[in-house]
């Protein structure tokens, strides 16, 4: 192969490098008359004329000199092609039918030696192999132009483009031919490509540039566009390292925002679920606040009303002792609804204390099943009590001990129809006794089942429910169970097939027994037999008392009460009045509401006990309050007083309460 300028041989450009440009002798224009045994060339375009004319003067070369020439390639190219061939004045017609001439479709050709969308070397050997084999027989050489790796490449099957060159390489082994291949220069567009045009160049004897660089036919010029092209490939390569860069920045930056946006959506997720926990918490409040409502103005129904006909004085004496009656229960009732919202208090804030000792479990069980007896005997429900003898003493606090087992009879009657049945069994099991309440009432559905236990969550807290409450009682239960070291869990089999509430509590260890301790004034019994178990109320005769309030209505109630017991009661509305009454009246003990305006019982108690260290004498005080929190109680003992007594006031309680205060003054002074 020739150079027209200069007759020189052209050196091979060898591998083309993605680093630098090899510049060997300038692009020639060829002399296709003079071509070795074997080539495989390959030539680069911008446009098809351009293509197309380098082509056929490879091909009419090879039909002038006689040479066989096998042209595979697409439709429109085979078409410009012969189209120049003919206007030459070559007879293809003639060529075609001695087979001097095979003109193939590239894409039917290409689909002949694929097997299953893959290359079969075997069927390229078979097929292109057996074409040259014949064409070369009797002729000079043969020469070839193949479009089947342009059609792959535009397909994007970079390797298997390459894979059919070295095929092409490897069959110019068993039969000598001049091969051309050609690509257009817009497959090679993408920074990507670099490395796969070097391994095309390098499967290649020759490489022509593009016309770009091919058409200059002075050498300095051809020398300028070389030194361009330099300056545009250091220049990209720059580009290209400045994009990694940025690349680099930009994937590190969508990373961190990848990070963050996972941290949204988790704090996302973590707010929605917190804010579904606050709106129904919000709702269980609002829904907790209605039934509070309804459950404390109910009794104030009966209160009020029943009140008002008491004072109209037209009631005969059957009919007014039984408005005295529901008045009391209805106002029992509302202080054991507080006493619940308190103890709730006391749980959530944990200042919910015991007062630990050894307590007779029947005894607590016969004490609770007492206080509903009656409850059980108007529903016609059947009380079945086992006590086992081997599981009596634990170390608790006998009266909240009291509370859990009257709060659970008390649910089982409630939630039990008519004739229905009640069981309560106590006994052993293992180290610890087990207390289990079953009841044959509606049950528990599955659904509620494993939140009964929460605090404010009832079965039915709709307008229509059946059974009143505040959803509390079992809350109650559960952490004063909690509190003695214990476990309570409920069954049920379902809606209508009743409910069974197991409690399991440590054994006592067998110790010496603790000392007494002092007997708290809260009641924690049930309410409607709390007076039952007052088995006598002591005489309060000649015993002098002063009591302090600044609600007249207590003041009158607590007077009269305690003047039916013969006690001596002077009342006073405020701190200045008792200390008014206190310089001619000499109580022998003091009642004191702590809350007050002006000066509370606090303040008033202090004062107090500042002007009897003048005198010696020091009358014993109970303070009287509804603050019925543990720091209340601590900072009323600690202000002087000697015992505390919750509102609503039991009267049996307090006059107790007044007795045993004169008796421990009577014993100190003997």
């Amino acid at each position: 192969m020739k150079i027209a300028n200069s007759g020189k041989l052209a050196n091979s450009l060898g591998q083309v490098s993605t680093d630098e440009i090899t510049v060997g002798a300038v692009a020639p224009s060829w002399d296709w008359n003079n071509l070795s045994e074997t080539e495989h060339f390959v030539q680069f375009y911008d446009t098809d004329d351009f293509f197309l004319n380098s082509l056929s003067p490879f091909v009419g070369a090879g039909l002038q000199e006689g040479d066989a020439v096998i042209l595979a390639a697409t439709k429109p190219h085979l078409e410009g092609l012969e189209s120049r061939l003919l206007a030459q004045g070559f007879n293809l017609t003639a060529a075609r039918a001695s087979g001097q001439y095979v003109p193939l479709d590239a894409e039917q050709t290409l689909a002949q030696i694929m097997v299953e969308g893959a290359l079969s070397p075997q069927s390229f050997m078979g097929l292109i192999g057996g074409m040259v084999a014949q064409a070369a027989d009797g002729r000079p050489r043969v020469r070839i132009f193949g479009e089947l790796v342009a059609l792959l490449w535009a397909e994007g099957k970079y390797e298997t483009a390459i894979a059919l060159e070295e095929l092409w390489n490897d069959l110019g082994k068993v039969h000598p031919f001049s091969l051309f291949c050609a690509y257009p220069m817009n497959g090679f567009g993408k920074e990507t490509h670099a490395e796969p045009l070097a391994h095309v160049c390098a499967s290649h004897s020759r490489v022509i540039p593009a016309e770009s660089y091919a058409a200059l036919t002075d050498s300095d010029e051809q020398l300028r566009a070389i030194a361009l092209l330099q300056q545009k490939a250091k220049s990209l390569e720059a580009e290209i390292l400045e994009r990694k860069k940025a690349e680099e920045s930009l994937s590190l930056v969508k990373e961190e925002l990848q990070r963050e946006l996972e941290k949204s959506k988790q704090s996302l997720i973590r707010e929605q679920i917190a804010r579904g926990e606050a709106e129904s918490a919000n709702r269980m409040k609002d829904e907790f606040l209605a039934t509070v409502s309804h459950e404390l103005r109910t009794p104030l129904n009966a209160i009020i009303g029943w009140s008002h006909m008491l004072r109209g004085g037209r009631l005969d004496q059957e009919t007014a002792a039984r408005a005295i009656e529901t008045i009391e229960r209805n106002a029992k009732s509302q202080a054991q609804l507080v006493e619940d919202i308190l103890d709730v208090s006391r749980v959530i804030t944990g200042k919910l204390r015991l007062n630990m000792g050894r307590v007779d479990l029947s005894s607590v069980i016969n004490t609770a099943i007492d206080s509903v007896q009656l409850a059980a005997d108007s529903k016609g429900i059947e009380l079945e009590v086992t006590l086992d003898p081997s599981a009596r003493l634990i170390v608790g606090d006998s009266s909240r001990l009291q509370q859990i087992v009257w709060n659970l009879l008390s649910n089982a009657i409630k939630f039990t129809p008519s004739s229905g049945r009640v069981n309560v069994r106590l006994e052993r099991v293992n180290s610890n006794v087990q207390i289990e309440i079953c009841d044959s009432g509606q049950g528990i559905s599955s659904e509620l089942l494993p939140y009964v236990f929460d605090r404010f969550r009832q079965g039915d807290s709709s307008n229509t429910r059946r059974h009143g409450g505040l959803g509390l009682g079992l809350a109650i239960v559960r952490h004063l169970v909690e509190l003695h070291g214990g476990t309570v869990y409920a069954d049920s089999p379902g809606e209508g097939l009743g409910a069974t509430f197991t409690i399991q509590l440590p054994l006592a260890v067998a110790t010496k027994s603790p000392k007494s301790q002092k007997r708290r004034t809260e009641n924690f019994l049930p309410i409607e037999k709390t007076g039952a178990l007052v088995t006598s109320i002591p005489s309060l005769k000649d015993v002098q008392v002063l009591i302090v309030d600044d609600d007249r209505d207590t003041l009158q109630v607590l007077k009269v009460m305690l003047e039916e017991n013969q006690a001596k009661v002077q009342i006073a509305g405020s701190a200045a009045e008792a200390l008014e009454l206190l310089e001619w009246y000499e109580p022998d003990v003091l009642v004191f509401d702590l809350a007050m305006p002006d000066e509370d019982g606090f303040s008033l108690i202090r004062r107090i006990r500042e002007l009897e260290a003048k005198t010696g004498r020091q009358a014993p005080a109970i303070a009287l309050t509804a603050h019925v929190r543990v720091e209340d109680r601590a900072r009323a003992l600690s202000a002087g007083f000697s015992m505390f007594v919750p509102k609503p006031v039991e009267v049996d309680e307090l006059i107790s309460a007044i007795a045993n205060l004169v008796e421990s003054e009577i014993t100190s002074v003997m």
